[in-house]
């Protein structure tokens, strides 16, 4: 079997972001063992598979609060669950984004795992976020990437996230370039507060032709995804994949539903053929 591509030249590029459930190392009342969040994540995997997704990337988002640096137990704890996933679904791209701050940990566990890429959500500049001041990590991520051999993997890179504050006046044009022309980055991912948002974001780093994918991070659907492929490359999804949406609590750890995923994903589809006829 080919390696998995995060970029299929024949279809849209769409990404599920599989948020875990608590660790044990949480101690919260709601922890899972390691057997039952890998569990899930299989679960998970094999909807997205069996619905045509071709990319997921695995994220600790039950961990909260969030730790200002990655720590030992959320390395451990991706890479069963990541190791698990790649040995089931062969056929996945397969990443890693991790709630904390970090550029060696996340690339190290995508390694290990064989995946094909990582999330990083403060790539270049300083953002102010729930856990403090983050700082760019691009030459980090850059250097340590070469040094364990692993050009391969692709780095997904945030620009003004909208679960912080840019610290700073540089505009969301030049933040971009910074990421890609400057610091390398594979790929650019742009969320604003709303959709309406995020596609005026698109369209400002769209029109200056920086020459990586850009993808929506979030708030794509099965009703607007027609609107997002027209100029992005795809979409990072999971809320659209759940019958219970929004960032509550109830809702965050919520099992998608396949059905509704089978609906994102031929609208997906049905968008990407109508841009390649037109092209």
């Amino acid at each position: 079997m080919n390696s998995p591509t995060l970029f299929p030249q024949n279809q849209p590029a769409i990404i599920a972001a599989l948020h875990l459930p608590p660790s044990p190392a949480m101690r919260n009342g709601n922890t899972l063992t390691i057997r039952q969040i890998t569990d899930y994540a299989l679960r998970s995997a094999e909807k997205a598979a069996r619905s045509g997704v071709s990319a997921l990337y695995i994220q600790d988002l039950g961990d909260q609060p969030v730790s200002k640096t990655i720590l030992p137990h959320t390395i451990a704890f991706l890479t069963a669950v990541g190791a698990k996933l790649r040995e089931e679904f062969p056929q996945l791209a397969l990443g890693v984004c991790t709630m904390a701050h970090g550029a060696r940990e996340p690339l190290a566990i995508a390694q290990a795992i064989d995946g094909q890429f990582v999330r990083i959500k403060v790539f270049t500049g300083a953002m102010v976020k729930a856990e403090g001041i983050l700082e760019g990590c691009a030459h980090e991520a850059i250097r340590y990437r070469a040094e364990i051999g692993a050009e391969q993997i692709l780095i997904l890179a945030d620009v003004h996230d909208r679960t912080g504050m840019p610290l700073g006046p540089l505009s969301l044009v030049e933040a971009a370039r910074s990421a890609t022309v400057h610091n390398r980055a594979d790929a650019l991912v742009l969320t604003g507060s709303s959709f309406e948002e995020s596609m005026r974001m698109i369209a400002e780093v769209s029109a200056a032709n920086l020459g990586v994918p850009i993808l929506i991070g979030g708030g794509a659907d099965e009703n607007n995804i027609a609107r997002v492929m027209q100029s992005t490359q795809g979409a990072i999804v999971s809320s659209s994949f759940k019958p219970a949406g929004g960032w509550m609590k109830e809702s965050m750890l919520t099992e998608w539903d396949e059905e509704r995923m089978r609906r994102f994903m031929r609208a997906a589809f049905d968008a990407f053929s109508s841009r390649e006829k037109n092209n």
